[in-house]
């Protein structure tokens, strides 16, 4: 086999192998060779956290506490979005949805539908929900660890009503979105819609924990405040691609690679960073009950041990009719 002949047989076959079928909207060879490169860097960043996880916990004494928590998070993250670009890249984990609109146009058409067939890759929203979970973990960690107020004031209650909110609600609009993007109907913008007021909910207590509670300034807090505003370019991307059927599926790879990167490969590293710099490890308390409550619960204990009788008071004193008679 010559030299010529093996870079050819070695170059991206993904859409050969894993063919389209039945779909007239699909992903070609320029879109897999994108997310191929997405699948790159998410593989070296793996390699990388890897190495410095590794080396934290060989060096556990010489690593900051707060850094080794931290680390985990952009870890995880490397990883689940390396395997969700792998299925990307390879034309798997999709299925064929009739397209609500017909502003694209293939000839020829591979379907008989009004509008034709667009291929949903409904992976990378399962990936989603593995990946948000571990930022927002992250996001609240590097918070409360720049917060000098915290350090000998925090309720590890607040930190899970916190984390429950802000993770379930983003959960939310994840899964709307993925629901959205399997209906063939008009009635997809409802989920849409569903998803975007949770996600207006959601950042709402974001910016009270981040800004207010915590008092994030200077350059982060315009980090964070960026990171928000590229979270609803979410909701755009799937509009104009899943929702409108206005941009191809090779576009589409494009628009959420260029997302995914910002918000799984930059932001996460900065806030790693900025922990590993500036964070400090907090003190963790269970909230403590008021002194009303506290002088309730005395006043309840005192009237449980008063004598119900008289000789219960003392087994020596005799009733006054016995002493009479």
């Amino acid at each position: 086999m010559s030299a010529e002949n093996l870079f050819i047989r070695a170059g991206n076959e993904a859409i050969k192998i894993n063919k389209p079928h039945g779909v007239d909207f699909h992903l070609t060879k320029q879109g897999s060779d994108w997310l191929w490169a997405m699948f790159s860097v998410f593989g070296c960043l793996a390699i990388v956290y890897v190495a410095i996880f590794l080396f934290t916990e060989v060096r556990s004494q010489q690593t900051k506490p707060i850094t080794r928590y931290a680390l985990a998070a952009p870890l995880l993250i490397s990883i689940f979005e390396f395997f969700a670009y792998y299925l990307y890249a390879s034309n798997l984990g999709w299925t064929g949805i009739e397209a609500e609109f017909g502003h694209l146009h293939v000839d020829p058409r591979i379907t008989d539908e009004k509008h034709g067939v667009r291929q949903i890759f409904y992976q990378k929203y399962v990936v989603w929900v593995l990946s948000w979970p571990c930022l927002l973990f992250l996001q609240e960690l590097t918070g409360l660890s720049l917060s000098q107020e915290s350090m000998d004031n925090f309720s590890a209650m607040e930190l899970i009503h916190s984390l429950l909110v802000q993770i379930v609600g983003t959960e939310y609009w994840v899964v709307s979105l993925l629901i959205g993007a399997l209906i063939k109907t008009t009635y997809k913008w409802g989920p849409w819609v569903f998803g975007a007021v949770i996600m207006l909910a959601v950042q709402f207590l974001q910016c009270k924990r981040l800004f207010v509670t915590f008092k994030i300034r200077g350059m982060t807090m315009g980090v964070v405040a960026l990171s928000m505003i590229i979270v609803w370019l979410y909701f755009i991307c799937w509009g104009l691609s899943e929702g409108g059927n206005k941009i191809q599926p090779d576009s589409e790879a494009v628009f959420y690679g260029v997302l995914d990167f910002c918000m799984f490969v930059v932001y996460p590293a900065y806030l790693l960073f900025i922990v590993n710099q500036y964070g400090h490890m907090p003190s963790l308390h269970m909230p403590h009950r008021n002194h009303k409550d506290e002088e309730s619960d005395l006043q309840d204990e005192a009237k449980s041990v008063e004598p119900d009788s008289i000789r219960a008071s003392g087994e020596t004193q005799v009733p006054e009719q016995e002493a009479s008679a």
